[in-house]
């Protein structure tokens, strides 16, 4: 099962840099949860979550997407609560008023049937919306290496994925290998977690993946799962999501 819940807020103060604030509101998600489960959370590496915060002109939306039936009921389901009406930045004083929360809901089955199992396009548009970042050798891998890209959305499908795996030595040589990046607007940029700045990149990249129909669909059906998933390092805390870019632009053909 696949989710996502906005949660419409009303600030109290000027909004600017609440996407700087996302480590505050994951305070608040594990406080809503219950603690065994928020004990399970921190004790294993990949999570079953991502979550970010959209600054927008009028209102400021927290997203939070969920990865399979677990993490839906232990961390939608408590949000979702009448009960849950106002957020509590306890570091800056702050009460924030719930306007609306919007949820919807997919699954696995039907991305496979969708993109798979379909006649995907060779080329794809892809918005990193939140810094991003990978870590190899213990350095931050701050632009968009394809090995890396796949590897990490592969990691995280097997992980969360039932009855599905697709994760192979082999596969990710071939995706690797018939992936190119033929565009890009990217910019560097820092995400700000408790007084340290992560080097990381944000912007989009136009992919061409050649080959086989079915490693074509088979990368798209990755990219899909990473805008649920996210996509590199700290993806439950804010960094790494993405979005696929459907509105296809004159220079991308």
């Amino acid at each position: 099962m696949l989710s996502i819940l906005n949660i419409e807020l009303k600030p109290e103060k000027e909004k600017t840099f609440f996407h700087q604030k996302v480590s505050l509101f994951q305070g608040v998600l594990m406080e809503q949860i219950d603690s065994d489960y928020a004990e399970e959370l921190h004790q294993n590496g990949l999570k079953p979550y991502s979550q970010r915060i959209i600054s927008e002109k009028d209102k400021v939306i927290w997203q939070i997407k969920t990865l399979n039936q677990k993490a839906y009921e232990q961390i939608v389901t408590p949000l979702l609560s009448a009960d849950f009406d106002s957020v509590l930045l306890k570091h800056d004083d702050e009460k924030l008023e719930i306007l609306n929360k919007s949820l919807s809901v997919s699954s696995y089955k039907k991305l496979i049937d969708t993109y798979y199992l379909g006649e995907c396009p060779k080329t794809v548009k892809i918005h990193f919306a939140s810094p991003t970042s990978f870590k190899q050798n213990g350095q931050y891998m701050i632009y968009p290496d394809i090995r890396l890209l796949y590897n990490s959305l592969m990691n995280k499908y097997d992980a969360f994925a039932e009855n599905e795996a697709v994760r192979a030595e082999d596969v990710l040589e071939q995706l690797t290998e018939h992936s190119q990046v033929i565009r890009y607007h990217l910019s560097s940029t820092a995400f700000h977690l408790e007084g340290v700045k992560i080097p990381a990149f944000k912007g989009n990249i136009l992919l061409k993946i050649q080959g086989p129909q079915p490693l074509v669909n088979l990368a798209h059906l990755l990219l899909r799962f990473g805008c649920y998933s996210g996509v590199g390092i700290k993806t439950a805390i804010g960094m790494g999501a993405m979005e696929i870019v459907e509105k296809e632009d004159k220079h991308d053909r």
